[in-house]
């Protein structure tokens, strides 16, 4: 009922009261028409609040949608058997303004409840004989239910949102994770191709530690072998040479550089270079630089030089 119905309705109740004195027989008090009147005000108060309320809720109902979509949007479609990839899924800018959306939902539904139980309040405060006062807050009391029903709906599906972002939230974490742990993989299997080890020394030293040994040859006299061939040891410990990345090792410095130095690893030197390059395969310099690391290393990753 709007407020000049309302208004009607004091008019009609002063009549009746004014009426009834006259009779001379008056059932209702002289001051039941300020009483009429303060009731009147208070349900155009109520159906004011009503009305805003109904608005405010209607707004909010608006705003979930909205932020339903965007949600739904932001998952996308999530087939049980697509391969996880690094990145995908919700960002953080996104889910910070998902967040912040719900956030402000739930300050409007609750504000909205707060609203609604004060006007409850306001409305069973009323009591009236009046049979028209009482059909109006009957009617109210219906709106005033019906709305309440509306924010327990808005809150249940603004709890539904805030499951959904939750769940986002844990996605990309075990997606953050999962990304980690594949990047370092990865960079793990990387970094183990691109090793490569290399040492140098003389013959000696080189049999000492195990690196190479000597095959085939002929003994001549007692302590005479001749004809020997060195050949890296079959099995070969990374400890007893230094580790180096074939992508930023240039070269690999020789200790004398008046010395003669010849590799007998499986590595090609049509691949590298020294300062004097002789026959046999043996080279002499500060250092032996690699011109094709690829192509060098792809026979063996050991290196080993044996200075003569």
């Amino acid at each position: 009922m709007r407020v000049h119905g309302l208004a009607s309705l004091v008019t009609g109740l002063s009549l009746v009261v004014v009426a009834c004195q006259g009779g001379g027989e008056a059932r209702i008090p002289v001051d039941s028409t300020e009483y009429y009147r303060t009731q009147v005000q208070n349900l155009a108060t109520i159906s004011s609040e009503k009305d805003s309320l109904l608005r405010d809720l209607t707004e909010t109902t608006r705003l979930i949608t909205d932020v339903s979509m965007e949600l739904a949007t932001i998952q996308g479609p999530s087939p049980t058997n697509a391969p996880v990839v690094g990145g995908e899924g919700m960002t953080t800018d996104a889910r910070a303004e998902v967040l912040t959306k719900v956030r402000q939902l739930t300050t409007r539904v609750r504000r909205s409840e707060a609203r609604l139980a004060s006007t409850r309040r306001r409305l069973d405060s009323l009591a009236t004989t009046s049979d028209s006062l009482q059909s109006t807050l009957a009617v109210y009391a219906a709106t005033i239910s019906d709305l309440e029903a509306m924010v327990q709906s808005q809150k249940t599906t603004i709890q539904t949102l805030t499951d959904q972002v939750s769940s986002l939230m844990a996605q990309n974490v075990r997606l953050a994770q999962e990304k980690a742990v594949l990047e370092d993989t990865v960079s793990a299997i990387t970094e183990r191709e691109n090793e490569v080890y290399y040492i140098v020394g003389t013959k000696n030293e080189l049999k000492t530690k195990g690196i190479i040994t000597e095959e085939g040859g002929t003994r001549f006299l007692l302590f005479t072998r001749t004809g020997e061939t060195l050949t890296p040891a079959r099995v070969l410990d990374p400890e007893q040479f230094t580790l180096a990345d074939l992508r930023t090792l240039a070269e690999v410095a020789l200790p004398r550089n008046n010395k003669d130095y010849r590799i007998v690893s499986k590595q090609d030197l049509a691949y590298a270079e020294a300062d004097q390059m002789k026959k046999n395969n043996k080279f002499r310099g500060g250092a032996l630089r690699i011109l094709n690391p690829e192509s060098f290393w792809e026979p063996s990753k050991f290196l080993i030089i044996v200075e003569n």
